[in-house]
């Protein structure tokens, strides 16, 4: 029985310098097919012993954003921001900047600074200074608590007799002897009549309802009686009115108990 040769023999021993010289020659064929792909418009073809990359899936054109239940989890979508709506203002704030607002304030304003110069220099009497007879007794007379100053008695008169008010200044008369004697000093029939004449000799309203006490009559007195003669007081823009006698009421309020005439010019014998 005869051997049979081995059906790959072992390559016979190569030189080591031909072997790189055909390894070159090798590498020099590839090189000139990469660059006859190229000159022919072909996908070029990868140097030997690289790996092609995969490519990108295919998709729709336009696509947007994946739907948000479809991203990992943690991971933000990738649409549109969420508006955010701006806070309200407050309703004073939203007051503030409204024009009728400000308009009704203004008004307000203004009128409030009318009615107090109209009731400084031509309004009414003073709530509780009003003289008001409910029955002939001196001590239901409804006057003010104090002889002296702008809120007193006598301030009191002079300001009805500046308003031509002759209803109101007999009132304050508590006895009919004091208020005959006022009429008579200035030829009047009575009280009512001498203080409608005396209103016309009136020539600055605002002057005559500010008349000044001197600095003796500021205390309210404690009771009794007082006397205040206009001569003492520094009377403007009108007539002066007399001598005035007046009396605490048991009420504490004081009214006009007794009159006596004066000088116009506080000058005469």
């Amino acid at each position: 029985m005869t051997e049979e040769p081995p059906r790959n023999p072992p390559p016979p021993d190569i030189d080591p310098e031909q072997l790189r010289q055909f390894q070159e020659f090798q590498r020099f064929q590839e090189f000139q097919r990469f660059q006859q792909a190229q000159g022919a418009g072909l996908p070029p073809s990868l140097p030997p012993g690289t790996t092609p990359a995969a490519p990108f899936p295919a998709g729709p054109p336009h696509a947007g954003p994946p739907p948000t239940d479809q991203l990992p989890t943690g991971q933000p979508p990738t649409g549109q921001p969420p508006t955010v709506q701006p806070p309200r203002k407050p309703l004073w704030k939203i007051l503030l900047h409204s024009r009728l607002v400000r308009r009704l304030v203004y008004l307000a304003v203004v009128l409030l600074v009318l009615s107090y110069f109209y009731d400084r220099y031509f309004g009414g009497d003073d709530p509780g200074d009003i003289a008001v007879d409910s029955g002939g007794d001196k001590g239901n007379i409804i006057a003010p608590q104090t002889p002296y100053g702008l809120q007193g008695t006598v301030a009191l008169f002079y300001k009805h007799v500046m308003n031509d008010d002759s209803g109101r200044a007999c009132l304050l008369f508590s006895e009919d002897d004091a208020k005959k004697a006022f009429a008579t000093a200035f030829g009047a029939p009575n009280c009512e009549d001498a203080v409608h004449g005396l209103h016309g000799k009136v020539t600055r309203e605002v002057d005559y309802r500010q008349i000044r006490f001197p600095s003796t009559m500021r205390e309210v007195p404690t009771g009794g009686s007082v006397e205040v003669s206009s001569c003492a007081l520094d009377v403007r823009g009108g007539p002066r009115l007399g001598k005035f006698v007046l009396s605490a009421q048991q009420n504490k309020t004081w009214v006009i108990t007794g009159y006596e005439a004066e000088p116009a010019d506080c000058v005469g014998p």
